[in-house]
């Protein structure tokens, strides 16, 4: 429904924007990954969809074969006959939907041009990596103004790395701040910032492009500045790291 949401979205934002709950001096952007409603066994490259196809299909052959042996014998327990035709009607539908996802959808493409897994539920999805272990799941993400912690832009990708996920969402949140009065330039000499998963060339790029002071530290900022890492020990004897803002440096 985003034909709905996006105009209901920016009446809000011009109602914060109204009722002066908007700085539109500091912004921080960050994301979190949730999980689809798509199952991780419906999840695979297309050889490895193909694979799986054709295991089925074999499974069904062979079940359907000692189908038929214990047809020819006597006595045959009806309910264990009912149970044994429902698998094999599962199996075959399990095969046909992947034939027919195959027969509809070409290999998806990541960033680098190597495919990298479909999901026959939910395509947009894509395995991701979170503490919790992976999901099958969408990387959410959303720019906050900080005078009152009102977003501006939030949107949902499928893809796990945030390194790309910086120029679009700008794109939005200024495309939402244009459409309530405000100017093009409505970023230009503002505040962001965002963790190291964010630091990437087409992220610093896009910074430059909209003449953002942007705050991204890289990976390597610690081993320059030990300072901002500080081992303590607490009163139950375990040690905690104390870091200097996550956000900004």
């Amino acid at each position: 429904m985003s034909d709905e949401i996006a105009p209901l979205f920016s009446n809000v934002l011009l109602v914060c924007d109204e009722m002066k709950l908007l700085g539109g001096t500091e912004f921080a952007l960050d994301g979190l990954k949730l999980p689809s409603n798509a199952s991780r066994r419906w999840s695979g490259r297309t050889s490895d969809l193909q694979k799986k196809k054709d295991r089925l299909e074999v499974k069904v052959k062979k079940m359907l074969s000692d189908h038929m042996e214990e047809d020819k014998m006597e006595n045959q327990d009806t309910s264990e006959k009912t149970n044994r035709d429902k698998k094999i009607e599962k199996l075959i539908r399990h095969a046909e939907r992947i034939e027919r996802f195959l027969k509809e959808n070409e290999a998806k493409p990541g960033k680098q041009w190597k495919e990298i897994k479909s999901n026959i539920t939910d395509n947009e999805s894509a395995i991701m990596n979170t503490s919790h272990g992976s999901i099958q799941g969408y990387n959410a993400q959303a720019l906050v103004d900080s005078k009152r912690q009102v977003i501006l832009q939030a949107d949902a990708f499928g893809t796990g790395t945030d390194h790309h996920h910086l120029e679009p969402v700008i794109d939005g949140a200024k495309e939402n701040m244009v459409a309530i009065g405000h100017t093009e330039e409505y970023f230009k000499d503002k505040i962001l910032t965002a963790d190291t998963s964010y630091h990437s060339t087409d992220s610093i790029k896009k910074c430059e492009e909209e003449q953002i002071d942007a705050y991204i530290p890289d990976k390597e900022y610690r081993k320059r500045h030990p300072e901002l890492s500080i081992n303590e020990t607490s009163k139950a004897g375990s040690k905690k790291e104390v870091s200097a803002g996550g956000l900004s440096l």
